[in-house]
């Protein structure tokens, strides 16, 4: 009989781990929007000036105060700039006729930014005309107080606008905010006169126009026309100057060339007189011969 082989039970299965999945990394933050970009337009779409009075000052002045600061490369001058006053508002905004801001550099600029430029300007200037002279003392004096422009001057070119027809505002206590009116008085020329601390100059209406004083030199600023007339007269005077001296070169050399001639004649004539005289001079008596002793 055939021997049964004992029972063995099968070993037991071997149980496999899964293997652990990697973990994905979390995902990045999705960047932030970048702020749609500020556009800032270097017009506001209206004319530089409304009338021929207003556009001759503001060229007028734009010339006498920019040769004024010719040779100080941080004082800017600019002319119906649009200045933005505060940043990311495209809308608060404003066009002053002329204006001059120190500390400032010189160059081209589509506008001013206070906020890139560190400053607001320290001068500004309104000529007025038919459409502007009630902002001009209304919206415009309000608005550069509050920003912290120094001074402020309004001018009426026509006469009929506003009176008095030349008026300076300044910051009360140098602080933005308010304005107070400056003083304007008469020269001893007879001019109405206001001055300005910012340009250290006197703003004066004489003849019609309004001029510009240099207290420090005691005369009036050029325009371009006058300049260049002056410079015209001087070169015309060094010119007549030029040409006394050579008149006078002239004269000096005829006068050197005659006498030359006067004494080459004296020299001549006295050689004929010396001639002449040596015909007539006595003869020497002829001494005695030895041979008629």
């Amino acid at each position: 009989m055939a021997e049964k082989k004992a029972f063995q039970a099968p070993p037991p299965a071997v149980q496999v781990r899964p293997r652990p999945q990697p973990v994905p990394p979390p995902p990045f933050p999705e960047p932030a929007p970048e702020p749609p970009e500020i556009y800032y337009p270097d017009s506001d779409g209206k004319p530089m000036s409304d009338d021929s009075w207003q556009a001759d000052t503001m060229h007028e002045h734009y010339g006498m105060l920019s040769t004024r600061y010719m040779d100080d490369p941080n004082t800017l001058v600019a002319m119906a700039l649009l200045v933005y006053y505060t940043e990311g508002e495209p809308a608060d905004v404003v066009a002053p006729d002329l204006f001059v801001s120190h500390g400032v550099p010189k160059g081209r600029r589509h506008w001013y930014k206070v906020w890139e430029e560190g400053k607001v300007p320290d001068f500004a200037l309104e000529v007025s005309s038919e459409q502007s002279a009630e902002d001009n003392l209304g919206r415009n004096l309000e608005t550069y107080a509050r920003i912290g422009i120094p001074e402020y001057c309004v001018y009426d070119p026509k006469g009929w606008l506003h009176v008095p027809r030349l008026q300076m505002f300044r910051l009360a206590g140098g602080a933005a905010g308010s304005y107070e009116r400056v003083q304007v008085r008469e020269a001893p020329d007879g001019a109405l006169a206001v001055p300005s601390e910012s340009l250290g100059l006197e703003l004066r209406f004489e003849d019609e126009r309004l001029r510009l004083w240099d207290p420090a030199t005691q005369q009036y600023l050029l325009e371009h026309a006058e300049e260049h007339a002056g410079r015209l007269e001087e070169r015309a005077g060094r010119m007549r100057e030029r040409a006394g001296l050579m008149r006078e070169q002239a004269r000096l050399i005829a006068a050197e060339r005659r006498l030359r001639e006067l004494k080459v004649e004296v020299a001549e004539h006295k050689e004929r007189i010396s001639r002449h005289l040596g015909c007539f001079s006595p003869r020497r008596p002829s001494q005695p011969s030895s041979l008629g002793k």
